[in-house]
Protein backbone atom coordinates (compact mmCIF):
# COMPACT_ATOMS: atom_id res chain seq x y z
CA UNK A 1 0.00 0.00 0.00
CA UNK A 2 1.06 3.56 -0.65
CA UNK A 3 2.32 5.70 2.21
CA UNK A 4 1.02 9.19 2.91
CA UNK A 5 3.31 11.39 5.03
CA UNK A 6 5.12 8.23 6.11
CA UNK A 7 1.94 6.55 7.34
CA UNK A 8 1.00 3.31 5.63
CA UNK A 9 -2.70 2.92 4.94
CA UNK A 10 -3.69 -0.74 4.99
CA UNK A 11 -6.68 -2.48 3.49
CA UNK A 12 -7.94 -3.03 7.04
CA UNK A 13 -8.24 0.72 7.42
CA UNK A 14 -10.70 0.93 4.56
CA UNK A 15 -12.49 -2.28 5.51
CA UNK A 16 -13.05 -1.48 9.19
CA UNK A 17 -12.54 2.23 9.89
CA UNK A 18 -13.57 4.16 6.78
CA UNK A 19 -17.21 2.96 6.75
CA UNK A 20 -17.73 4.67 10.09
CA UNK A 21 -17.15 7.98 8.32
CA UNK A 22 -20.49 7.53 6.59
CA UNK A 23 -22.05 8.08 9.99
CA UNK A 24 -20.21 11.39 10.32
CA UNK A 25 -21.17 12.57 6.87
CA UNK A 26 -24.86 11.69 7.22
CA UNK A 27 -25.25 13.93 10.29
CA UNK A 28 -23.41 17.01 8.98
CA UNK A 29 -25.62 19.75 7.55
CA UNK A 30 -24.58 21.03 4.13
CA UNK A 31 -23.89 24.77 4.56
CA UNK A 32 -23.77 25.25 0.80
CA UNK A 33 -27.55 25.14 0.61
CA UNK A 34 -27.49 28.80 1.55
CA UNK A 35 -25.26 30.01 -1.27
CA UNK A 36 -25.54 27.19 -3.83
CA UNK A 37 -21.73 27.13 -4.20
CA UNK A 38 -20.15 24.37 -6.25
CA UNK A 39 -22.98 21.89 -5.67
CA UNK A 40 -21.90 19.61 -8.52
CA UNK A 41 -19.97 17.65 -5.88
CA UNK A 42 -21.77 16.07 -2.93
CA UNK A 43 -20.95 17.07 0.63
CA UNK A 44 -19.77 13.52 1.28
CA UNK A 45 -17.25 13.77 -1.56
CA UNK A 46 -15.57 16.65 0.26
CA UNK A 47 -15.87 15.33 3.80
CA UNK A 48 -14.72 11.81 2.97
CA UNK A 49 -11.49 13.10 1.46
CA UNK A 50 -10.90 15.51 4.35
CA UNK A 51 -11.50 12.90 7.05
CA UNK A 52 -9.49 10.17 5.36
CA UNK A 53 -6.74 12.65 4.58
CA UNK A 54 -6.45 13.71 8.21
CA UNK A 55 -6.38 10.08 9.34
CA UNK A 56 -3.60 9.42 6.86
CA UNK A 57 -1.40 12.23 8.13
CA UNK A 58 -2.39 15.23 6.01
CA UNK A 59 -1.96 18.54 7.84
CA UNK A 60 -2.68 21.02 5.05
CA UNK A 61 -5.44 21.53 2.51
CA UNK A 62 -2.91 21.12 -0.28
CA UNK A 63 -2.01 17.62 0.93
CA UNK A 64 -5.70 16.71 1.12
CA UNK A 65 -6.30 17.91 -2.44
CA UNK A 66 -3.32 15.90 -3.68
CA UNK A 67 -4.82 12.88 -1.96
CA UNK A 68 -8.12 13.45 -3.78
CA UNK A 69 -6.25 13.24 -7.09
CA UNK A 70 -4.65 9.89 -6.26
CA UNK A 71 -6.34 7.24 -8.40
CA UNK A 72 -5.80 4.39 -5.93
CA UNK A 73 -7.28 6.44 -3.11
CA UNK A 74 -10.27 7.52 -5.20
CA UNK A 75 -11.03 3.92 -6.14
CA UNK A 76 -11.02 2.74 -2.51
CA UNK A 77 -13.01 5.70 -1.18
CA UNK A 78 -15.62 5.80 -3.96
CA UNK A 79 -18.25 4.13 -1.77
CA UNK A 80 -18.07 7.11 0.61
CA UNK A 81 -19.02 9.50 -2.18
CA UNK A 82 -22.26 7.76 -3.13
CA UNK A 83 -20.83 6.97 -6.55
CA UNK A 84 -20.11 10.60 -7.35
CA UNK A 85 -16.85 12.30 -8.22
CA UNK A 86 -14.44 13.81 -5.73
CA UNK A 87 -13.78 17.52 -5.77
CA UNK A 88 -10.18 18.43 -6.60
CA UNK A 89 -10.13 22.21 -6.15
CA UNK A 90 -8.24 23.53 -3.13
CA UNK A 91 -10.35 26.72 -3.09
CA UNK A 92 -13.54 24.65 -3.04
CA UNK A 93 -12.30 22.62 -0.07
CA UNK A 94 -11.20 25.74 1.79
CA UNK A 95 -14.49 27.57 1.19
CA UNK A 96 -16.48 24.61 2.44
CA UNK A 97 -14.34 24.18 5.56
CA UNK A 98 -14.83 27.83 6.48
CA UNK A 99 -18.60 27.26 6.54
CA UNK A 100 -18.68 24.01 8.54
CA UNK A 101 -19.24 23.73 12.29
CA UNK A 102 -16.18 21.92 13.75
CA UNK A 103 -18.13 20.94 16.85
CA UNK A 104 -20.50 18.88 14.72
CA UNK A 105 -17.52 16.93 13.41
CA UNK A 106 -16.11 16.32 16.88
CA UNK A 107 -19.44 15.16 18.28
CA UNK A 108 -19.93 12.61 15.52
CA UNK A 109 -16.29 11.56 15.73
CA UNK A 110 -16.68 10.91 19.47
CA UNK A 111 -19.63 8.64 18.74
CA UNK A 112 -17.59 6.76 16.14
CA UNK A 113 -14.73 6.17 18.60
CA UNK A 114 -17.20 4.80 21.12
CA UNK A 115 -18.68 2.53 18.43
CA UNK A 116 -15.24 1.27 17.46
CA UNK A 117 -14.55 0.42 21.09
CA UNK A 118 -17.87 -1.38 21.55
CA UNK A 119 -17.27 -3.39 18.37
CA UNK A 120 -13.87 -4.49 19.66
CA UNK A 121 -11.94 -2.79 16.86
CA UNK A 122 -9.68 -0.97 19.33
CA UNK A 123 -8.70 -4.18 21.12
CA UNK A 124 -5.55 -4.71 18.97
CA UNK A 125 -4.24 -1.37 20.24
CA UNK A 126 -4.11 -2.59 23.85
CA UNK A 127 -0.73 -3.48 25.33
CA UNK A 128 -1.00 -6.26 27.92
CA UNK A 129 -4.67 -5.33 28.31
CA UNK A 130 -4.00 -1.63 28.84
CA UNK A 131 -5.25 1.03 26.43
CA UNK A 132 -2.56 3.67 25.85
CA UNK A 133 -2.94 7.31 24.83
CA UNK A 134 -0.22 9.84 24.09
CA UNK A 135 -0.48 13.59 24.56
CA UNK A 136 1.78 16.27 23.11
CA UNK A 137 1.78 19.72 21.53
CA UNK A 138 2.28 20.22 17.79
CA UNK A 139 2.49 23.26 15.51
CA UNK A 140 0.17 23.79 12.55
CA UNK A 141 -0.67 26.34 9.86
CA UNK A 142 2.60 28.24 9.50
CA UNK A 143 2.33 31.54 7.63
CA UNK A 144 4.74 34.42 7.15
CA UNK A 145 3.47 37.92 7.87
CA UNK A 146 3.52 38.75 4.16
CA UNK A 147 1.14 35.88 3.51
CA UNK A 148 -1.48 37.18 5.93
CA UNK A 149 -4.24 39.37 4.58
CA UNK A 150 -3.72 42.85 6.05
CA UNK A 151 -1.89 41.31 9.01
CA UNK A 152 -5.10 39.93 10.53
CA UNK A 153 -4.88 36.99 12.92
CA UNK A 154 -7.34 34.63 14.57
CA UNK A 155 -7.66 34.22 18.37
CA UNK A 156 -5.42 31.13 18.25
CA UNK A 157 -2.54 32.67 16.29
CA UNK A 158 0.86 32.63 17.98
CA UNK A 159 3.83 34.52 16.60
CA UNK A 160 7.60 34.32 16.52
CA UNK A 161 10.11 36.72 15.02
CA UNK A 162 12.93 35.61 12.74
CA UNK A 163 16.16 37.53 12.13
CA UNK A 164 15.15 39.90 14.90
CA UNK A 165 16.77 43.30 14.83
CA UNK A 166 17.89 43.03 11.20
CA UNK A 167 16.53 44.51 8.00
CA UNK A 168 15.28 41.04 7.10
CA UNK A 169 13.17 40.67 10.27
CA UNK A 170 9.81 39.02 9.68
CA UNK A 171 7.00 37.53 11.75
CA UNK A 172 5.78 33.97 11.47
CA UNK A 173 2.21 33.14 12.49
CA UNK A 174 1.30 29.63 13.61
CA UNK A 175 -1.06 27.59 15.74
CA UNK A 176 0.00 25.26 18.51
CA UNK A 177 -2.41 22.63 19.75
CA UNK A 178 -2.39 19.88 22.37
CA UNK A 179 -3.26 16.57 20.71
CA UNK A 180 -4.53 13.37 22.30
CA UNK A 181 -4.13 10.13 20.34
CA UNK A 182 -4.75 6.47 21.04
CA UNK A 183 -1.56 4.52 20.31
CA UNK A 184 -0.73 0.86 19.88
CA UNK A 185 1.17 -1.54 17.66
CA UNK A 186 -1.32 -1.16 14.74
CA UNK A 187 -0.68 2.61 14.68
CA UNK A 188 -2.51 5.55 16.21
CA UNK A 189 -5.98 7.08 16.18
CA UNK A 190 -6.63 10.78 16.65
CA UNK A 191 -8.84 11.39 19.68
CA UNK A 192 -9.14 15.14 20.34
CA UNK A 193 -7.20 18.40 20.31
CA UNK A 194 -7.21 21.75 22.09
CA UNK A 195 -5.52 24.88 20.68
CA UNK A 196 -3.32 27.11 22.80
CA UNK A 197 -4.94 30.47 23.33
CA UNK A 198 -2.29 33.17 23.58
CA UNK A 199 -4.48 35.58 25.56
CA UNK A 200 -5.53 33.00 28.15
CA UNK A 201 -2.53 30.68 28.26
CA UNK A 202 0.33 33.13 27.79
CA UNK A 203 3.52 32.29 25.95
CA UNK A 204 5.59 30.52 28.62
CA UNK A 205 6.33 26.81 28.86
CA UNK A 206 3.29 26.23 31.02
CA UNK A 207 0.88 27.38 28.32
CA UNK A 208 0.80 23.97 26.64
CA UNK A 209 -0.09 22.27 29.93
CA UNK A 210 -3.02 24.65 30.36
CA UNK A 211 -4.35 23.64 26.96
CA UNK A 212 -3.72 19.98 27.80
CA UNK A 213 -5.79 20.26 30.97
CA UNK A 214 -8.68 21.81 29.02
CA UNK A 215 -8.34 18.97 26.53
CA UNK A 216 -8.54 16.31 29.24
CA UNK A 217 -11.54 17.99 30.84
CA UNK A 218 -13.43 18.12 27.53
CA UNK A 219 -12.44 14.54 26.69
CA UNK A 220 -13.77 13.51 30.09
CA UNK A 221 -17.07 15.31 29.51
CA UNK A 222 -17.45 13.50 26.17
CA UNK A 223 -16.51 10.12 27.74
CA UNK A 224 -13.42 9.76 25.57
CA UNK A 225 -11.26 9.11 28.61
CA UNK A 226 -13.28 5.91 29.13
CA UNK A 227 -11.19 4.53 26.25
CA UNK A 228 -7.87 5.15 28.03
CA UNK A 229 -6.04 3.38 30.85
CA UNK A 230 -2.58 4.99 30.54
CA UNK A 231 -1.54 8.46 29.39
CA UNK A 232 2.09 8.85 28.30
CA UNK A 233 3.70 12.29 27.91
CA UNK A 234 7.11 13.88 27.40
CA UNK A 235 9.17 15.70 30.01
CA UNK A 236 7.27 18.99 29.65
CA UNK A 237 4.44 17.34 31.59
CA UNK A 238 6.68 16.15 34.45
CA UNK A 239 4.74 18.37 36.79
CA UNK A 240 3.16 17.30 40.07
CA UNK A 241 -0.08 19.17 39.37
CA UNK A 242 -0.42 17.61 35.92
CA UNK A 243 0.24 14.11 37.25
CA UNK A 244 -2.45 14.64 39.88
CA UNK A 245 -4.84 15.94 37.21
CA UNK A 246 -4.41 12.81 35.10
CA UNK A 247 -4.88 10.62 38.17
CA UNK A 248 -8.11 12.41 39.04
CA UNK A 249 -9.66 10.98 35.87
CA UNK A 250 -8.78 7.43 36.86
CA UNK A 251 -5.92 7.22 34.35
CA UNK A 252 -2.36 6.09 35.00
CA UNK A 253 0.16 8.81 34.01
CA UNK A 254 3.57 7.75 32.64
CA UNK A 255 5.77 10.82 32.18
CA UNK A 256 9.30 11.13 30.81
CA UNK A 257 11.45 12.95 33.34
CA UNK A 258 14.72 14.67 32.45
CA UNK A 259 14.85 17.65 34.84
CA UNK A 260 18.11 16.97 36.69
CA UNK A 261 17.46 19.84 39.13
CA UNK A 262 14.36 18.11 40.52
CA UNK A 263 14.88 16.71 44.02
CA UNK A 264 13.45 13.37 42.89
CA UNK A 265 16.13 13.09 40.21
CA UNK A 266 18.82 13.85 42.78
CA UNK A 267 17.31 11.13 44.97
CA UNK A 268 17.41 8.66 42.08
CA UNK A 269 21.00 9.58 41.20
CA UNK A 270 22.03 8.82 44.77
CA UNK A 271 20.12 5.53 44.81
CA UNK A 272 21.61 4.52 41.46
CA UNK A 273 24.95 4.03 43.19
CA UNK A 274 23.42 1.13 45.11
CA UNK A 275 20.85 -0.30 42.66
CA UNK A 276 22.10 -2.39 39.76
CA UNK A 277 20.55 -2.83 36.35
CA UNK A 278 18.44 -5.91 35.70
CA UNK A 279 19.54 -8.79 33.53
CA UNK A 280 19.75 -8.13 29.79
CA UNK A 281 16.47 -8.31 27.87
CA UNK A 282 17.07 -8.93 24.15
CA UNK A 283 14.67 -7.80 21.41
CA UNK A 284 15.68 -9.75 18.32
CA UNK A 285 13.05 -8.09 16.11
CA UNK A 286 14.31 -4.57 16.81
CA UNK A 287 17.95 -5.65 17.26
CA UNK A 288 18.00 -3.97 20.65
CA UNK A 289 19.17 -4.92 24.12
CA UNK A 290 17.45 -3.50 27.19
CA UNK A 291 18.32 -3.19 30.86
CA UNK A 292 16.18 -1.70 33.61
CA UNK A 293 16.50 -0.13 37.01
CA UNK A 294 13.53 0.38 39.30
CA UNK A 295 13.41 3.12 41.94
CA UNK A 296 10.40 2.76 44.20
CA UNK A 297 8.69 4.69 47.01
CA UNK A 298 10.33 7.99 46.13
CA UNK A 299 9.15 10.81 48.39
CA UNK A 300 11.42 13.76 47.62
CA UNK A 301 8.97 15.42 45.19
CA UNK A 302 7.35 17.65 47.81
CA UNK A 303 4.66 18.99 45.49
CA UNK A 304 3.30 15.46 45.00
CA UNK A 305 1.97 14.04 48.24
CA UNK A 306 2.08 10.32 47.37
CA UNK A 307 5.19 8.16 46.74
CA UNK A 308 6.39 7.88 43.15
CA UNK A 309 8.18 5.24 41.11
CA UNK A 310 10.78 5.76 38.37
CA UNK A 311 11.75 3.18 35.77
CA UNK A 312 15.11 3.75 34.10
CA UNK A 313 15.51 2.10 30.71
CA UNK A 314 18.94 1.59 29.14
CA UNK A 315 18.81 0.64 25.46
CA UNK A 316 21.69 -0.55 23.30
CA UNK A 317 21.43 -0.81 19.52
CA UNK A 318 23.21 -3.38 17.41
CA UNK A 319 25.76 -0.71 16.40
CA UNK A 320 26.70 -0.19 20.04
CA UNK A 321 24.93 3.15 20.50
CA UNK A 322 23.05 3.53 23.77
CA UNK A 323 20.29 5.75 25.10
CA UNK A 324 18.68 6.11 28.49
CA UNK A 325 15.26 7.28 29.58
CA UNK A 326 13.55 7.66 32.92
CA UNK A 327 9.78 7.44 33.32
CA UNK A 328 7.90 8.52 36.45
CA UNK A 329 4.46 7.47 37.68
CA UNK A 330 2.68 7.09 41.05
CA UNK A 331 3.90 4.16 43.12
CA UNK A 332 0.40 2.69 43.38
CA UNK A 333 0.62 1.59 39.72
CA UNK A 334 4.00 -0.15 40.03
CA UNK A 335 2.46 -3.63 40.11
CA UNK A 336 0.85 -3.01 36.70
CA UNK A 337 3.50 -0.84 35.07
CA UNK A 338 6.39 -3.27 35.02
CA UNK A 339 9.66 -2.00 33.49
CA UNK A 340 9.34 -3.83 30.16
CA UNK A 341 5.80 -2.51 29.75
CA UNK A 342 6.91 1.03 30.59
CA UNK A 343 9.60 0.74 27.92
CA UNK A 344 7.02 -0.37 25.35
CA UNK A 345 4.70 2.49 26.31
CA UNK A 346 7.58 4.92 25.89
CA UNK A 347 8.35 3.50 22.44
CA UNK A 348 4.75 4.04 21.35
CA UNK A 349 4.98 7.69 22.35
CA UNK A 350 8.29 8.12 20.56
CA UNK A 351 6.85 6.58 17.40
CA UNK A 352 3.91 8.97 17.56
CA UNK A 353 6.34 11.87 18.02
CA UNK A 354 8.24 10.73 14.92
CA UNK A 355 4.93 10.87 13.05
CA UNK A 356 4.41 14.34 14.55
CA UNK A 357 1.08 13.31 16.14
CA UNK A 358 -0.56 13.49 12.71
Amino acid sequence: MKKYNGIEVTEDFYAFFAPYFLDIVSHINDPREQDNYNLQYSLSSYLSVILLGICQGATSMRQIVLLSKDEAFRARAAFLCAGGQMAQSQNAYTNLIEQLDPQAFQQRYNIILQSLARDGLLTPFAIQGLRIAALDGIELHHHLSAERHYGTTCPYCLTRKHKKGTAQEYVEYFHRTAVLTLVGHPGSIFCAQEPLQCREDGADKGSEKKAAKRLLQRAHEHHLLDLIDVLVCDALYADADFIATVQSYGIMPVIRIKQEHYNIMKEVNELSQHISFSRVDEDYERHMVYRYRLFEHLTSWKMFKEPLCIVEVDEQCSDGKTQQARWVFPQEYAAQLLPALVREIGHLRWQEEINEFK
